[in-house]
């Protein structure tokens, strides 16, 4: 018994011990998914294994287990069981099918609760419609549930569910447009709720992310280079503009918006921090990185920093939070096909690289997601 006991102790310190971390990153346009291992204690960054992918994916996310990983792929949707910390084993791909049949699907996300469908969306092109996909008891995708539809000019770059997964909201980048959704609790089906245009011309909604109290969107302008607050309606889910932004390239110093184009917005684990990040349209020109501290509810309370990043950001500079820690969040580049670990100081008043991970295989590098 003494024996069984100063074991299962050993063990439990051994995980309490462990400082080492994997991710997977995509790509824009080469057939790979990078598994990456993160050393929190030598701060080191390398690939751990390159998983031949299907196609290039250049949006990830994962399933409510991370038992899979979803890929945008085309106009389908690729579907990959996850076999250990660095391996995947490609299952299947679902074409998305509709109206928006002949163009690339941007973005997938999978939903939290049941039925765990996942959600997808095109852009450029006829990109009028979104789909929703069936997936079956061990996650891997099996069918298109339903297409649905936005406008004929939109391009839905970005999706977030409510806290409680009763809404779905979307940013239309390219119609200028936010919508919430319904979800139907026992089909994971969409209906429509409303509609509400960007505050001025130009602003462009890319990405969005939810506040976990459920009473605050944050939202990319895209076009304006703007972290802009929203307040969500308690009972309609509806968003409404709280004439609140922050700026994610410097003021005053004569950049221009237009050479600019804001790019993500991520939520810290514990809800404190808000993350966004900007991106050149110049390889000589830095992108920008900044952290916001939150209350307790999700109002921001201060832009603590904006931070050129090393590179111009190519067509990613996507952060991603860590679900383990406030301390850490990771930074992809295309230009020069990087990603990198960034670790936020204690106050959370500023941040520095602390790892790097080349990867110049003319497509590198998307997005990441954390799976350990």
């Amino acid at each position: 018994m003494l024996f069984v006991v100063t074991f299962a102790i050993l063990n439990s310190l051994s995980l309490v011990a462990a400082t080492i971390h994997h991710l997977f990153a995509g790509t824009f346009s080469t057939a790979a998914l990078y598994a990456l291992e993160f050393d929190d204690s030598a701060l080191s960054l390398k690939i751990a294994k390159n998983n031949t992918a299907s196609d290039s994916h250049s949006w990830i996310a994962f399933d409510h287990k991370k038992k899979n990983v979803y890929g945008v792929a085309g106009s389908a949707v690729a579907s990959y069981s996850i076999q250990n910390d660095t391996s995947l084993r490609f299952d299947t791909a679902i074409a998305t099918g509709g109206n928006c049949s002949s163009v690339h699907e941007i973005f997938v996300t999978a939903a939290p609760y049941p039925p765990h469908n996942v959600y997808t969306t095109p852009f450029g092109g006829d990109a009028q419609c979104g789909t929703v996909l069936g997936v079956l008891a061990n996650g891997t995708l099996t069918d298109v549930a339903q297409n649905y539809t936005y406008l004929p000019a939109s391009g839905v770059h970005g999706l977030a569910f409510s806290p409680n997964q009763t809404f779905l909201y979307s940013a239309d980048d390219s119609a200028n447009s936010l919508w919430t959704h319904g979800i139907d609790a026992s089909t994971g089906e969409l209906t429509y709720i409303s509609r509400l245009s960007g505050p001025y011309s130009g602003a462009d909604p890319r990405h969005v992310a939810v506040h976990p109290e459920g009473k605050y969107l944050y939202v990319i302008f895209e076009g304006t280079n703007q972290l802009a607050v929203y307040s969500l309606d308690s009972d309609t889910g509806e968003p409404a503009f709280q004439n609140i932004t922050y700026p994610l390239i410097p003021q005053n110093t004569g950049l221009s918006n237009s050479s600019y184009w804001s790019d993500e917005v991520a939520l810290s684990p514990s809800g404190a921090y808000l993350w966004a990040t900007s991106r050149s349209r110049s390889e000589n020109s830095t992108g920008y990185i900044s952290a916001f501290s939150l209350s307790g509810s999700g109002s921001i309370k201060s832009q603590n920093f904006l931070l050129p990043t090393t590179s111009s950001g190519g067509t990613a500079n996507s952060v991603a939070t860590a679900f383990f820690s406030d301390e850490w969040v990771a930074l992809t580049d295309s230009s020069e096909g990087f990603v990198q670990i960034w670790k936020l100081d204690t106050n959370g008043t500023s941040a520095e690289v602390v790892a790097q991970v080349d990867i110049d295989d003319g497509g590198c590098c998307a997005n990441a997601i954390w799976y350990d």
